[in-house]
């Protein structure tokens, strides 16, 4: 940080013998007036401050119109562009953010007061909260028809093997005893009462199965605002919040980070190809202009009436090294030298 005169005196500007060298003499004290010392940064903060509430204060259709907001939109959305975009994204700060991540034991509840959880468990209890489409998808698939197999089949089975033993018992063979032929012929009825059962279960569940899965899901939905449902999705929410990002990133690793990489990059591209997206896009940004209309920025974000400022003060200092960095960029000067040069000019032709 050099020192630099407060101003140019004409007697200074006057030394200098020829228009070259005064020109290339004022462009270097421009450089220097704009981004050394203290001065120029305080500048930037008063800039922002004052630049912060005339933005606000300002039409929304002055700073940007629809066309132009589309036209970004068109050059956002581009397939080869996105694709360059997502995959350093997710391969390279997705894997720095996970690695992170894995190291924090924390309980995710430990970011919710008291009060926020009591509001929490307040929503969770909201009648209709929870669609009957999800519980119909948790009854529906191979994995639920397994599942429903697997614990029917055993306990009708465990039924079936019970009932020939009590048949046995409360007849007159069982109340005398198992003894001698007796016994051993109500052992081979029992056997063969469990062999003859067993293909039966299996083909009841082979019919049935889809029957019972969907009355299942359908009492399930009666009872869903049931206080025992409520208490099952306050417990499930509750179980998520206890637990630590460590504890939901533990299978993570570098080869599912990579996937997790290539199916974003894939889905980018097929997003961006999609011809109905922009579209789509197009309609929001009719509809937010709509919205918008005859309104100042502050209006249409709807906080005219907010009067705590953001910290002016923080975006400034944290800005201030990209800003001195993009003004001392060789483009940023050539362009400040260009604007000393057009000002020699337009002076000399006055």
């Amino acid at each position: 940080m050099g020192d630099y005169p407060e101003a140019m005196s004409q007697a200074t500007v006057g030394s200098v013998s020829t228009d070259i060298e005064r020109r290339a003499a004022l462009k270097a004290w421009l450089r220097r007036r704009l981004i050394e010392g203290e001065r120029p940064r305080e500048e930037w903060r008063q800039l922002l401050e004052a630049t912060w509430d005339h933005v606000l204060a300002t039409p929304l259709r002055e700073l940007i119109h629809e066309d132009s907001a589309k036209a970004l939109a068109d050059a956002l959305i581009d397939g080869a562009w996105l694709t360059e975009l997502a995959r350093p994204t997710v391969v390279n700060v997705a894997r720095a953010v996970i690695a992170e991540l894995r190291e924090d034991q924390a309980p995710i509840d430990h970011f919710l007061p008291a009060e926020a959880q009591e509001r929490l468990d307040a929503v969770l209890a909201r009648p209709g909260l929870v669609h009957p489409d999800w519980v119909r998808a948790m009854f529906r698939g191979e994995a639920a028809e397994a599942v429903l197999n697997d614990a029917l089949y055993r306990a009708l089975k465990d039924f079936s093997t019970l009932l020939p033993r009590l048949m046995v018992k409360v007849s007159p063979v069982g109340r005398f005893g198992m003894l001698g032929s007796a016994g051993m012929f109500a052992e081979k009825l029992i056997e063969e009462l469990e062999k003859r059962i067993e293909p039966e279960i299996r083909s009841f569940l082979a019919e049935s199965s889809d029957r019972i899965l969907q009355r299942a899901g359908e009492f399930t939905i009666s009872k869903i605002d049931d206080p025992a449902s409520i208490e099952f999705r306050t417990n499930f929410v509750r179980f998520v919040l206890a637990k630590s990002p460590a504890f939901f990133l533990e299978a993570t690793d570098d080869e599912l980070v990579a996937d997790i990489g290539t199916i974003v990059e894939l889905s980018a591209r097929h997003v961006a190809e999609m011809p109905e997206l922009l579209a789509e896009v197009h309609h929001w940004i009719d509809r937010g202009f709509g919205h918008a209309a005859g309104k100042t920025l502050a209006e249409a974000l709807e906080i005219e009436s907010m009067e705590i400022h953001p910290p002016i003060g923080a975006i400034a200092d944290a800005t201030w090294p990209a800003f001195i960095v993009v003004l001392g960029s060789p483009q940023a000067q050539a362009w400040t030298d260009r604007l000393v040069d057009e000002l020699f000019d337009e002076y000399e032709r006055i």
